[in-house]
């Protein structure tokens, strides 16, 4: 399990996770010099039943939020960091903001600096954290009241206690089989091994030997080494963070926000079609040409909006988000927006379709098209998916949806396979009957001639 910290500054984020697990997490020199966190930090802890919990430590100033949001991608749980003279301040309610928008549901509040404040102070912090989760998934999260800095305080080791309890349960993830992909958000070089890149496990399994692609760029790289939860290992899979020693690229030609994944799962685009809704109180207008920093995965890019609906609901609104270079993702990854200034959050959501077609964007079946893709996130399965496509899906393309191999996925009953395209039997039929019409008309207005072509009879129909 991943444990991401979460935060305003100065509340103590780096001392609990030294607290809990013997690591200190600012490595960079003006990290030290500075007592602040710039980048992202990380500890393990071995468990009694062999596992490894890890910790990301992120930075809590505003002007880092952007690599707060790269920590907290890929995390199974939530630390949010509450320092007891302060009490809930900017930073904590927008990374509250942006964990609820990822899609963190789950965590523990951590009320530190506990020896610093009386009783009466301390009874007003929890009063305030309840008043700050009370509409969030985390109003039932546990508190704990600690002081990092003491050997043996009892709050830290109920603390480390809850998160390794909920280390070994057992955790809902990602359909088995799933294609593999990891964002990276760390690059370096080893002496005598060379390019090594990080990050969290997204999806999948990764074996040493494995063939993958750097993508968007799609150079291969096979994996020649590997690392996972801080240990030496022959793979790495889901809820863990990996180290890969990449044979075949450079540390040069890789930057945090690239992807390294199975080749089958990414194909590069500049529109993605999303589902997107704007935090209460953002003071941004949803309208068509509006600028946000889109963030997803271990990286952002600036995207224009455009509106493909006239109304929203609690979910929001659908919206194409427009590049200006091709970017990678997937159907039903979760990302947040910024303002233009990327100095605020704003909102955030799930990306649908990332090949996403800038033409006739707005018409009737195209939104029918992503609510059904909204249907296979909610569990539906793609029969919905295949009602609206009249000329079946290709499997190559069911597997970007679904981040499944094409001998993986579970087809209908009703369904009809052919030259690698998924097609529902009543689509199937309805094909075949267009065509037999056509013949019959066309006989019908030249009854003299012996018949038609594939290619003829292909344009007819």
């Amino acid at each position: 399990m991943i444990v991401g910290t979460a935060g305003h500054i100065d509340h103590g984020k780096t001392a609990l996770v030294r607290a809990l697990s013997g690591v200190d997490t600012d490595r960079l020199q003006e990290e030290k010099a500075r007592g602040i966190s710039i980048e992202l930090g990380y500890a393990y802890v071995p468990l009694a039943d062999g596992g490894v919990l890890g910790f990301v430590d992120v930075p809590g100033h505003r002007r880092f939020v952007h690599t707060m949001v790269t920590g907290a991608t890929g995390i199974d749980l939530a630390l949010l960091v509450v320092a007891a003279d302060d009490g809930p301040m900017p930073q904590t309610r927008e990374h509250l903001a942006i964990l609820e928008l990822l899609g963190v549901a789950i965590g523990a509040v951590a009320l530190t600096k506990s020896d610093r404040v009386d009783g009466a102070r301390l009874a007003a912090a929890r009063q305030e954290i309840t008043a700050l989760l009370a509409t969030s998934p985390w109003r039932e999260a546990p508190v704990f009241a600690c002081n990092a800095t003491a050997p043996d305080d009892a709050g830290i080791a109920a603390l480390r206690t809850y998160l390794h309890a909920q280390a070994v349960r057992p955790a809902s993830r990602a359909p088995e089989g799933e294609l593999f992909r990891l964002p990276v958000d760390r690059i370096f070089s080893l002496p005598g091994h060379g390019t090594v890149v990080a990050g969290p496990v997204a999806g999948g399994q990764v074996a040493v030997g494995e063939m993958l692609q750097r993508m968007p760029g799609g150079e291969a790289v096979r994996v020649r080494g590997l690392h996972a939860q801080g240990k030496a290992a022959t793979h790495a899979g889901s809820g863990q963070r990996a180290a890969l020693n990449l044979a075949g690229i450079g540390r040069d030609a890789i930057a945090r926000g690239d992807w390294i994944a199975d080749p089958r799962l990414f194909q590069p685009g500049r529109h993605v079609d999303a589902r997107m809704r704007l935090l209460p109180g953002s003071g941004v207008a949803l309208r068509d040409g509006l600028k946000l920093h889109v963030h997803w995965g271990s990286g952002h890019r600036l995207a224009r909006v455009l509106r493909l609906d006239d109304g929203a609901d609690s979910r929001g609104a659908l919206v194409q988000l427009v590049f200006d270079a091709p970017v990678c993702a997937t159907t039903g990854e979760r990302f947040i927006v910024r303002d233009e200034s990327a100095s605020a959050t704003v909102g955030g959501g799930r990306l649908l379709d990332p090949d996403a077609s800038p033409r006739r964007r707005r018409r009737p079946e195209r939104l029918a098209w992503l609510l059904a893709l909204e249907g296979v996130l909610a569990g539906e399965g793609i029969a919905p998916l295949l009602a609206q496509a009249p000329h079946g899906i290709a499997l190559s393309t069911l597997a970007r949806r679904l981040r499944l191999p094409p001998d993986r996925i579970e087809l209908p009953r009703q369904t009809h396979v052919a030259a690698g395209h998924v097609i529902a039997t009543p689509q199937w039929q309805a094909l075949a009957e267009r065509i037999e019409q056509s013949l019959r008309d066309w006989h019908a207005r030249h009854p003299d001639e012996p018949g038609l072509d594939a290619g003829r009879l292909q344009r007819l129909a």
